[in-house]
């Protein structure tokens, strides 16, 4: 069991493999798997094709078989439909949606080399058995890929069935372990059971079970039906009445191992295959991600062969370079630095610039042996720091940075093929790095940095790698650049998102570079205090969650764990996975008022998570060279708009627990500074105000009332004056649970309540923001038939689990696409602050510097002297960065730490 093909062809190594694709049953799966919005930019719904193509790729990932075909239904009336038209009948009609793809499935089988077999007037099932009984009486190891149960009737020593579905291969001993019988009874017990895939009615009453306890007793079909006297009254009359009809279904349900065939056996050799015809069908049908990887390989050496990439080995090559580059046209920019991260404290090695297709020049700054040194970047500068020039980058942030450290103000860069394609398709290559968008952009595989460092342990610097390899490879680079610029120029131009790009996305990047160098100050030494004594309570934790154990445990381990609480201390079970019980959060707060060892793993677990999470890794992120953390700002990595930090994730401190609070106290500002900290109030609630414009939400925002009272008093149909601290908590759940989409089944178990008060709680909230239902049912409906969101500034997110077939997939989709506008607005509406913000410090508080941006909150170190005025900065930045219907709140902190200020 759970056997892949690949280990069955290894595995079969004393005969000839020939492998038989069910290749209708494998239609039908990927066109159900994979949504119908997946189309080529024709208009060509390619969603089966490529589901196909996928599963294909996969299933012959490792040794090929010998022989094969791929075997498809035929279009005609079959000899079972004309024995009983009833057959298959209940089928709907094939989705024109799929009608279209199927003659580009034949063109992906014949691209791979396989033999694609059909037969008038039979189906795949007979096509196969017919083709598996000549190969294992000629002695071939047959393997059948399908899913259906009708083929389990074929298997034997020699022919095996796998279940690509759920990675499962069938013998003899697996079929009658998961139907009753063995493999030569299946076709009986489908007659007495009914198939209703083949709408095949089955004996009344008789289920798998029964169907198969009586083949197991008397030992065939016909064997029943002569001893139907013994069998109790009820089964007796209901066998007998049908008797004639299963005579029928048993003829229905068996495979023709003897379809006139013509196909012989030699005639399905496959041939070794040819991965040029198959990337030149994918590249056709807009598959990049299929493109096999010798033929990437081949692609990227062509290319890099192609390119004409110049090293300059003295100061006046670099003057030479710099008078030859167009004064009107952009030029691509490939920045090489090591370490890798972060960016911040890295060293600049050289750059590479290419201005005319299949060309580029290498200026070796710092390393290898034969660089120029700083003299190169003097000789740049002019060039560097031109605004009339233009320049092009992949992530022009970096860029921005490592000029930044080397002394030069970079000018001129004006388009970012890495926000680019974020911006016209932001879930499409996340996180958007040039390897992503060159294949899918350009059909071209980009050269990994592994290729010239090596990986793992076998890593090396930059600085020991042979000047020409390097030079190569930032060459190659700097040439895909200049290639993408066109493009995406283009794609950002037909999505209409020009004017986002221009006047957000892009000024955004050198904003948050320097905030990535300005870093943030850390008390390492309070750090590891704090660490210690979370290691202290932790263990004390643990201490008392033996002793109510009885015994000590793994408390890490959800299987040991599951066993302690539901086998040893019989507590009710509240949810299971696939492998058992399940010990998650919500379990375990579930379980808190019914026994205090709930409540101790709670405490435990996040101890355990501050540790590892957060006082283990921000030591670790002090920089030596600044003794300071440079976080990493994500521009094209959260699909809604929002920021991410990583290396470390600042987003994820704690804000309101002791503990989190005391983590951000060990952010601290240097001796005769401050940190600022300015967060809005309710930020989301007020963009939905604003793009409702329910007139009791607006109204609640312009006049200053406790939105959360308020709603909570219309929940409970009290005076605001007369709601509670506890239900004030619940009528703010209940408005941020309109903003995430959560139904009443969600927010019933964050309440802790039942499904049915909480719908109560729905249904009221929708009564009294008439205006938010209407606005969420137009932005859905919408969303349903545009197939995307849009944002304030316009920004579109494609949401593709709208056009899903799966009721699950659809709600999730339609849940996106209510959240989407706010939660990107509101982002847009920060990164707008942080631009005025930036703008206007300078001149106001040229000592003060932005540091972070954490969710709805920006922090800032300022000097003593210039509190007042970057205060009053940030303050009206923040209040007004874009017109909205309600006022924007901001609440603002000043201390020594981070913590004191928040």
């Amino acid at each position: 069991m759970g056997t892949s093909a690949a280990v069955i062809f290894a595995n079969m190594a004393r005969a000839e493999r020939i492998v038989l694709v069910d290749g209708s049953w494998l239609i039908y799966r990927a066109f159900f798997a994979i949504p119908p919005n997946l189309t080529t930019r024709d208009g060509l719904h390619t969603n089966a094709i490529y589901g196909f193509a996928t599963m294909f790729r996969k299933l012959f990932s490792g040794r090929r078989p010998d022989r094969g075909a791929v075997v498809f239904d035929t279009p005609e009336q079959t000899h079972r439909e004309a024995k009983y038209p009833e057959y298959k009948a209940q089928r709907p009609a094939m989705a024109d949606e799929l009608r279209e793809q199927l003659t580009h499935i034949d063109r992906v089988v014949a691209a791979n080399r396989f033999p694609a077999l059909r037969l008038p007037g039979y189906e795949a099932d007979d096509v196969i058995g017919t083709l598996a009984t000549r190969a294992a009486a000629a002695g071939m190891d047959v393997l059948i890929v399908a899913a259906d149960k009708d083929y389990a009737q074929l298997v034997n020593e020699r022919i095996r069935m796998i279940d690509t579905l759920r990675d499962v291969t069938y013998d003899a001993a697996l079929v009658e372990k998961k139907w009753g019988v063995r493999p030569e009874r299946i076709a009986e017990l489908l007659a007495l059971m009914g198939d209703t895939s083949d709408n095949i009615p089955g004996v009344p009453g008789i289920g798998q079970k029964g169907a198969a306890t009586l083949l197991q007793k008397y030992g065939s079909l016909s064997g029943i039906l002569a001893h139907t006297a013994e069998l109790p009254a009820k089964q007796r009359a209901t066998l007998d009445a049908n008797a004639e009809k299963v005579a029928l279904w048993h003829d229905l349900a068996t495979i023709d191992r003897n379809a006139p065939v013509e196909v012989s056996l030699d005639a399905l050799v496959i041939p070794a295959p040819e991965p040029a015809a198959l990337n030149a069908l994918y590249k056709e049908l807009e598959f990049y991600s299929l493109l096999t990887e010798s033929d990437a390989a081949d692609a990227r050496d062509a290319t890099i062969e192609a390119q004409a990439v110049r090293v300059c080995t003295s100061l006046d090559e670099v003057r030479a370079l710099v008078a030859r580059l167009p004064q009107s046209a952009p030029v691509a920019v490939a920045p090489l630095y090591w370490p890798l991260v972060p960016v911040a404290t890295a060293q600049l090695v050289g750059l590479a610039l290419a201005a005319t297709p299949g060309e580029a020049t290498y200026v070796p700054v710092a390393s290898p042996t034969g660089a120029l040194g700083r003299e190169a970047l003097e000789v740049l500068r002019p060039w560097l720091e031109d605004e009339a020039r233009e320049k092009t980058a992949h992530d022009v942030k970096q860029l921005d940075q490592l000029c930044a450290r080397s002394g030069i103000a970079l000018s001129g860069a004006r388009f970012d093929t890495m926000i680019a394609s974020f911006l016209v398709e932001p879930s499409k290559c996340i996180p958007h790095r040039l390897d992503q968008v060159a294949k899918e952009y350009l059909q071209r595989t980009v050269r990994p940095l592994k290729s010239v460092t090596g990986s793992g342990q076998s890593t090396v610097g930059l600085a020991e790698v042979p000047l020409l390899d390097v030079a190569a490879y930032a060459g190659h680079l700097a040439e895909t650049i200049l290639s993408l610029d066109p493009v995406l120029r283009a794609r950002l131009a037909e999505a209409g998102q020009e004017e986002v790009f221009r006047t957000c996305e892009l000024p955004l990047a050198f904003v948050l570079g320097q905030m990535e160098l300005a870093g943030i100050g850390v008390d390492s030494n309070d750090l590891a205090q704090m660490q210690q004594e979370f290691e202290t309570r932790k263990a004390e934790f643990e201490k008392n969650i033996y002793v109510l154990a009885g015994r000590e445990f793994n408390i890490g381990s959800t299987k040991q764990l599951a066993e302690v609480l539901f086998e040893e201390l019989k507590l009710p079970v509240i949810k299971k996975t696939k492998t058992g019980y399940s010990t998650d959060a919500e379990v375990l707060e579930r379980l808190a008022p019914k026994h205090a060892i709930a409540q101790l793993i709670l405490s435990q677990r996040e101890l355990a998570k501050l540790i590892n999470t957060y006082t283990n890794v921000l030591r670790e992120a002090v920089q030596p060279e600044t003794g300071r953390i440079h976080a990493t700002f994500q521009q094209t990595a959260g699909v809604s708009g929002r920021l991410i930090s990583t290396d470390p994730d600042l987003q994820r401190t704690p804000v309101r627990t002791p503990e989190g609070k005391r983590i951000r106290r060990a952010f601290v500002a240097p001796p005769g500074m401050k940190i600022i900290s300015a967060d809005w109030s309710q930020i989301e609630l007020r963009v939905l105000a604003h793009f409702s414009k329910d007139p009791a939400l607006v109204d609640a925002f312009r006049t200053n009332r406790d939105l959360h009272r308020q709603t909570a008093a219309l929940l409970f149909r009290i005076a605001p004056e007369e709601v509670t601290p506890e239900q004030r908590g619940i009528g703010k759940t209940v408005n941020f649970a309109t903003i995430y989409g959560q139904g009443a089944t969600a927010l019933g178990q964050i309440l802790g309540i039942p499904r049915k008060e909480a719908q109560s709680y729905i249904e009221a909230y929708f009564t009294s923001y008439a205006g938010v239902r209407a606005w969420l049912d137009r932005t859905i409906a919408d969303a349903l038939q545009c197939g995307y969101v849009t944002t304030l500034l316009g920004r579109r997110r494609v949401i593709p689990e709208l056009a899903s077939r799966s009721d699950i997939d659809r709600a999730a989709g339609e849940r996106i696409a209510a959240n989407t506008p706010i939660q990107g607005s509101a982002a847009e509406l920060c990164k707008l602050a942080m631009l005025k913000i930036a703008a206007a410090l300078p001149a106001a508080a040229p000592g003060t510097r932005m540091l972070l941006q954490v969710h709805d909150e920006l922090v800032f170190e300022s000097p003593d002297a210039e509190v007042e005025a970057a205060s009053a900065v940030v303050r009206a930045s923040m209040q007004a960065p874009y017109p909205l219907d309600v006022p924007l709140v901001v609440g603002l902190g000043v201390g020594a730490s981070w913590g004191d200020a928040h």
